[in-house]
């Protein structure tokens, strides 16, 4: 559960499905922003399972050679201009 802005141990209640779940069982517990947030192990799955699906989709008609130069680039906004120029250049838009 979070009092104010510290966690303190005990049970808690998923923002997603609103189940109770305690620390022992996993999950996250945390802030976006400001909002306190609390996820259950199985929400704190699903969420953990459409930013890897997100991230796939990103790279999504790169090749395995234009992937790596821009993994390579190491800062965000480079890697994504990178890889909007080379989507924009192989679709012609």
């Amino acid at each position: 559960m979070i009092d104010g802005l510290q966690h303190t141990e005990g049970d808690n209640e998923c923002s997603v499905c609103e189940i109770d779940f305690s620390d022992d069982e996993g999950g996250m517990v945390g802030y976006i922003g400001i909002i306190p947030v609390a996820f259950c192990p199985t929400c704190y799955a699903g969420i953990c399972d459409m930013v890897e699906q997100l991230y796939e989709k990103e790279w999504e008609g790169l090749t395995d050679k234009e992937f790596k130069y821009c993994i390579a680039l190491k800062q965000p906004t480079a890697i994504a201009e990178e890889v909007e120029a080379k989507l924009k250049e192989k679709n012609g838009w």
